[in-house]
């Protein structure tokens, strides 16, 4: 076996003997951060400020904020990954586990404190997953047979047990970043640092994952402490909620205290949980008088007394839709479509589809369904695996048409942006591409000039491209394929590691392009902005599409969505239980939309 392989290749050492952890110091804080102040090289204003915390041993502790509050810096330098990788200036005092990062090395601090980094791929370090799973307890030393149950623990833990012999760089992007959240677990340290650990799995997939984090909590005491943006879904998870904002902890306690700093939350840019927001709208108008709810059923009964209190007086009236009206014309022709993979796996099974001019598409289904293989094959980026196959976009064939005329009908925007940019500034990445379409001079620049000003780019113009934060380098890549002005707009996960202001101004942009005409396919896994954004979903299922329809229509049909790991948003869950219980079909799908129902279609009786 790989794993075998892999053990009889590496001799046991006195790692071994460290493997228990520290000596104990009878402090009952697994982390410790006094005064801890850190400037990267070369920046002139710290990342993150004079920052206290304590972290008692079995706590779960969530950290908070907008990109580029200093989420990840605490993360790293709880790791000791700052200052021994990343460099920089640190100041103040950091105690893991006993121990002082600044004092010990990397690898002595990964036997306490298993840190996972936002980026899955720099975990990658052999050539299967089983054995990537298998490095870290083979270096420890152990016995084989612990080595084999850490590495078949990790696996079933992490949904991987099936991929166990595949090549780490042929995995989705989140199932690379599964594979690296296994290779910690299987290190079995006292204390888990995690950025973004889900940020690139299925709403299942992270339920998963966060069950997995909760159990090693629960039976073997791991301490666990992570970065994310996704407040709605760990709400049952953590003991405590650590609020950053510009490097610094503005708020820190227990989620039934934080949920009800609802201010702060917001000018923190924190997306609180959709049936809390109703909540709050609702208590502005005097019609909620009790604390704001944190979940479905702490907010289903006082709803329900709400709504039977308000009699209708007046009939309701579903919502034009506004913008750009939808043409009957395919915009998109698949036929037959079928791609297996060099290694054998059949990504799709006979794609029948027709896309339309002017829909804003949601592609949706777990990892590895087939959303970016069908999505990639549209763009011409993969060729179909049968002869039979036929893919039109616009009226051109993608499978026999050059590049060129491809790129000028649909864009395709990947889900890591670095992947697509590599030129020394902003405008030098927008201007290749209508410079290879050989565009004149002027209007290069006047296209150019266009896109900058769409995206809020104009002031990083000169800029490498690379240097900016993550939510900007999505619009240069996004702003490289509108500079060559394509009639469809594909998107791959554009939400990706955003926080929640940023993820609603990528959104609100694509539809306002799609409001022009544009057709807007985005792959996602973003449910509150697939029912917010899309007017049309597919769900994808094992290479198939299994659902297709209006976000209202597929979400409703939760028994068919649990098979394809695909959750609902909360508040569709609520909006279906209200319908059902008083009898009534809108197309609600917001919580904007519900409030509106509550206090303008129905109003106290006299």
């Amino acid at each position: 076996m790989p794993t075998e392989r892999l053990i009889n290749g590496l001799k046991y050492t006195v790692l071994v003997l460290l493997m228990t952890s520290a000596e104990t110091t009878g402090c009952e804080y697994a982390v410790v951060l006094e005064k801890v102040t850190f400037t990267y090289e070369g920046s002139n204003s710290p990342a993150i400020h004079d920052i206290n915390l304590k972290v008692k041993y079995g706590e779960i502790v969530a950290i908070m904020g907008r990109t580029g509050a200093g989420k990840s810096t605490l993360i790293y330098s709880i790791g000791g990954i700052i200052p021994k990788y990343i460099r920089g200036k640190l100041t103040g005092t950091i105690i893991v586990d006993g121990l002082d990062t600044r004092k010990h090395e990397l690898y002595e601090l990964a036997l306490h404190v298993g840190v996972i980094m936002d980026d899955p791929e720099v975990h990658i370090t052999s050539f299967t997953v089983e054995e990537d799973v298998a490095l870290g307890p083979c270096n420890l030393g152990l016995p084989k047979e612990e080595v084999y149950k850490r590495v078949e623990f990790a696996l079933e833990a992490t949904r991987l047990s099936k991929l166990r012999t595949r090549n780490p760089y042929n995995l989705s992007g989140g199932e690379k970043q599964s594979l690296a959240i296994a290779g910690v677990l299987s290190m079995r340290p006292k204390i888990l640092a995690l950025d973004e650990p889900t940020s690139m799995l299925d709403p299942l997939g992270r339920a998963r994952v966060y069950s997995v984090l909760k159990d090693l909590n629960r039976r073997y005491g791991l301490t666990i402490i992570f970065s994310c943006h996704d407040m709605e879904n760990i709400i049952g998870l953590v003991d405590r909620i650590v609020i950053m904002d510009r490097g610094n902890i503005v708020l820190d306690g227990p989620p039934s205290y934080v949920l009800q700093r609802a201010d702060i939350l917001e000018e923190c840019g924190i997306r609180i949980p959709e049936i809390t927001k109703l909540a709050l709208l609702l208590k502005k108008d005097g019609l909620w008088r009790t604390e704001l709810p944190i979940s479905t059923e702490d907010a289903y009964y006082i709803l329900q007394e709400i709504i039977s209190s308000r009699p209708l007086v007046r009939g309701y009236k579903k919502k034009e839709l506004k913008g750009y009206v939808r043409k009957q014309i395919p915009v998109i022709k698949v036929r037959k479509l079928t791609h297996t993979y060099p290694n054998g796996v059949k990504a799709l099974m006979g794609i029948e589809l027709d896309i339309y001019q002017g829909e804003y598409v949601a592609l949706i289904g777990q990892n590895g369904s087939g959303k970016t293989t069908l999505a990639r094959c549209i763009a011409g980026l993969l060729r179909p695996s049968s002869k039979e196959a036929e893919i039109l976009v616009a009226g051109v064939d993608v499978s026999k048409a050059k590049r060129t005329d491809i790129v000028k009908r649909i864009g395709y925007v990947f889900q890591i942006p670095e992947h697509q940019i590599f030129h020394s500034t902003v405008r030098e990445e927008l201007e290749f591409g209508p410079r290879n379409l050989n565009l004149p001079e002027e209007e290069v620049k006047e296209r150019v000039d266009r896109v900058l000003k769409t995206l809020d780019l104009e002031k990083y113009q000169d800029e490498w491209p690379l240097s900016l934060d993550r939510g900007k380098r999505f619009r240069v890549a996004l702003g490289s394929v509108l500079a060559i002005d394509p009639e469809v707009i594909i998107v791959d996960e554009p939400t990706t590691g955003q926080d929640w202001n940023e993820s609603l101004y990528i959104c609100n942009l694509l539809k306002k392009l799609n409001e022009e005409g544009r057709t807007i396919i985005i792959i996602t896994h973003e449910m509150d902005l697939v029912a917010r954004f899309a007017s049309r979903v597919i769900v994808m299922h094992k290479g198939s599409v299994l659902l297709d329809g209006s976000p209202k229509y597929v979400f409703s049909r939760s028994e068919i969505l649990e098979k394809t790991w695909v959750k609902p948003p909360e508040i569709i869950r609520l909006i279906l239980r209200i319908e059902e219980e008083i009898g009534i079909s809108t197309d609600i799908t917001t919580v904007e939309d519900l409030y509106e129902y509550i206090v303008g279609v129905r109003s106290w009786s006299s």
